[in-house]
């Protein structure tokens, strides 16, 4: 089922805004050097959509999740009033990860009885999808999936569902993941310990964090940007025109059809294949020229540890 993409918002280390992501995207293109610094991401612009009263308590993973769903539906020109039969599918790889492991510290330093309830109830991963639901003032499902590297693939499989099913009328389909010290760690100790050919190729790439959020509608008459379609996990590889992201060490790639890797744009992040979208999403609409063809489809794979590849196919309106 194709579903028409009418807007899409995105919060990432480059900008926050899809010109700011085209213009990486072109530079990284051109090989020019660029060196992203990936820092904590700027969210305060969110008080433009919602009150600060209303703000006082969301973490920063749920703000950077709010802040792309708000930009998506301003991209699309929509406002909570036209969002009757809408749903949420939100994908992450870890979840809120700094609260959790803030839960986690409150049990080890205060033992189990005087855990922090605040940091139990913001660690709960579907809590991100139903506080955008509860700002929105959404009544249709609310779904979260957590999973490595084709979470994304996954999320799409569901939204694409839903439409099929006409359980909904639009998806507000989004992705997030977020930076913590403990995962800078991690990667530091990874790049030290795995070589190249055993790492997934992401040695050395530090990790990253954002938020990319999809509107979609079953219509086709309401594709601005395109249509995503196809959406499947596998172990094949479909023909070029590909946009990758996830786990594939040097050695793998060369044996796979030529393919772009944006990855240095958001870092090492499993929600990238979002981010892929988007940039794909661009190019369809011709939108990175000149420095690459507009062409009519762009497929984004995403390939965790164990070989399962998750794909989706971003199409052009005119693509048939």
């Amino acid at each position: 089922m194709r579903m028409a993409v009418e807007g899409m918002g995105i919060v990432s280390a480059v900008g926050n805004g899809l010109q700011d992501l085209a213009q990486a995207a072109r530079h990284m293109l051109r090989e020019e050097s660029q060196t992203i610094e990936f820092s904590k991401i700027d969210t305060s612009n969110l008080v433009r959509h919602a009150s600060s009263r209303a703000l006082r308590r969301v973490d920063h993973f749920t703000r950077m999740a709010l802040l792309a769903a708000y930009s998506a539906l301003e991209d699309a020109g929509l406002d909570a009033a036209e969002l009757e039969h809408t749903g949420i599918v939100l994908a992450t790889g870890y979840g809120p990860v700094k609260l959790t492991f803030d839960f986690l510290d409150s049990i080890i330093d205060f033992g189990p009885e005087m855990a922090s309830p605040q940091a139990f109830a913001h660690s709960v991963h579907n809590i991100p999808a139903a506080t955008v639901a509860l700002m929105m003032t959404l009544r249709g499902p609310c779904f979260s999936i957590c999973q490595l590297d084709t979470a994304v693939a996954a999320a799409t499989l569901t939204a694409q569902t839903w439409l099929a099913e006409k359980r909904v009328t639009r998806v507000l389909l989004g992705a997030v993941d977020e930076h913590t010290a403990l995962l800078e760690i991690n990667a530091q100790r990874i790049a030290e310990n795995l070589s190249a050919e055993i790492s997934g190729g992401r040695r050395g790439l530090a990790p990253g964090e954002g938020a990319v959020f999809f509107c979609l509608h079953a219509d086709p008459e309401h594709a601005r940007h395109g249509f995503i379609e196809n959406a499947s996990l596998s172990k094949t590889y479909p023909d070029a025109p590909i946009f990758f992201s996830g786990s594939a060490s040097p050695a793998q790639r060369n044996t796979l059809p030529p393919m772009h890797d944006f990855s240095p744009l958001y870092g090492n992040i499993p929600i990238g294949m979002a981010f892929d979208a988007t940039v794909a999403l661009l190019t369809v609409q011709g939108r990175l020229g000149p420095v690459m063809d507009e062409c009519p489809a762009v497929h984004c794979l995403s390939r965790n540890r164990f070989g399962m590849t998750g794909s989706i196919l971003v199409t052009s309106r005119e693509y048939a």
